[in-house]
């Protein structure tokens, strides 16, 4: 395990104790928490999570997503532990970085992912209606955690039964701060993709991983830890950030009826309501790597240093949002960071508008009016990815 770094030398209102998998929800509500940083510096300093530099405004965040030659994607998961594969291409830079997204990117197209509709409706209607007489349901449980998944699984053909050894894991990836936890989910996920790979190389097909076989970079094939990293990096995306969003959208709009009538009412805003719920509830807290010794905003950020860039800082920023922690379907400007920026920008950002769309156009019909009985039972935490734990839902029948 790599060493922690001594502070910074800053002035010591900057060096502040902040854990970022622990933030408190102010209200029932998580992104009320993220954005009480506000209210102090701009940048600051943390001995937590083996230190790093936390950026909370808009215009710093975007900047270190966008200039990767001095922020490196090789901080993009907030650790300095040495691994045997990187992931790309999300810990990748340019040039290699183009090389690697070029050879999802097809995957992922809008043509791609309109194909994936009728099968994604028929899937969300199916889950839904088992729930309906039951007049309730815990939806990260039902709903949430089952529909992304399976619909991943049939992207890339593989067998929906998996789902179930997947999403423990994947939830120690993104909100368990122990180090370990973090690698004992990369090998079980890596396990598990080395086993369907060896399956695809022994039977070729045109499936995702049966293309990434053949697929060459620079003139040559990949070879099987290239194969390995960049199904493991599309495999982590499709885990857990739109069971986090759909958990985020439905504990809005189980306290918000105005806006659940809006929808029923106007269910063509329904593509802007993602958008904006997407917005109001940033996921990721991805991070950068120092790529060598700068002086930023006058502060000595020194090579190696982790920067942890907020989705949600990003979002609620009323220097860059009007009223921001007030959701607006209407709201003229739409531009977040939900799904990153620039080259970096999230792969699959189509396909997860079109799953929350979905999943909004499917429940509003069948089940206009829920709520949640015991606020004091929903659990949201912070951590890689902002989630929701549990969200019990209930509804007349």
């Amino acid at each position: 395990m790599t060493s922690q770094p001594p502070n910074p030398q800053i002035a010591p209102h900057l060096l502040i104790d902040f854990d970022f998998f622990g933030v408190e929800a102010i209200d029932g509500d998580l992104h009320r928490g993220w954005k009480s940083l506000h209210s102090g510096p701009e940048i600051f300093y943390t001995p937590r999570n083996g230190g790093h530099w936390v950026f909370t405004r808009a215009a710093d965040i975007e900047t270190a997503w966008l200039d990767h030659d001095r922020f490196s994607n090789k901080g993009v998961t907030m650790s300095r532990d040495e691994r045997d594969m990187l992931l790309f291409p999300g810990e990748a830079d340019p040039p290699q970085h183009g090389a690697y997204r070029a050879l999802l990117q097809p995957f992922f197209s809008q043509k791609a992912v309109h194909v994936l509709e009728d099968n994604m409706r028929t899937l969300t209607r199916r889950l839904i209606d088992e729930l309906i007489e039951r007049g309730g349901c815990e939806f990260q449980a039902d709903i949430s955690r089952r529909m992304p998944i399976y619909i991943f699984l049939t992207m890339m053909e593989l067998p929906l039964a998996d789902a179930a050894a997947l999403l423990p894991a994947a939830d120690w990836l993104t909100r368990d701060a122990d180090p370990e936890s973090f690698l004992r989910a990369m090998h079980t996920m890596m396990g598990y993709l080395q086993e369907r790979i060896a399956e695809r190389r022994a039977r070729p097909g045109t499936d995702f991983i049966g293309r990434l076989l053949t697929a060459e970079v620079d003139a040559r094939r990949l070879s099987e830890i290239e194969v390995l990293s960049l199904t493991a990096n599309v495999m982590f995306g499709g885990l857990d950030t739109v069971v986090s969003s759909m958990g985020f959208f439905m504990n809005f709009l189980a306290r918000h009826a105005a806006h659940r009538q809006q929808l029923l009412h106007e269910p063509d805003l329904i593509p802007d309501a993602v958008e904006e719920l997407l917005r109001r509830h940033g996921i990721s807290n991805f991070g950068r790597m120092v790529a060598r010794d700068i002086e930023f905003q006058g502060l000595p950020l020194r090579a190696g240093d982790l920067v942890l860039l907020p989705a949600a800082l990003y979002n609620l920023d009323e220097r860059k949002f009007t009223d921001p922690m007030t959701v607006d379907f209407r709201r003229p400007i739409k531009h977040h960071m939900a799904f990153g920026t620039g080259i970096h920008r999230c792969l699959g950002a189509q396909l997860a508008r079109l799953e929350l769309r979905v999943l909004l156009q499917e429940w509003l019909p069948r089940i206009p009016d829920f709520w949640i009985e015991d606020p004091a039972a929903v659990v949201v935490k912070s951590g890689r990815i902002n989630g929701v734990r549990s969200l019990p839902l209930r509804w007349k029948h």
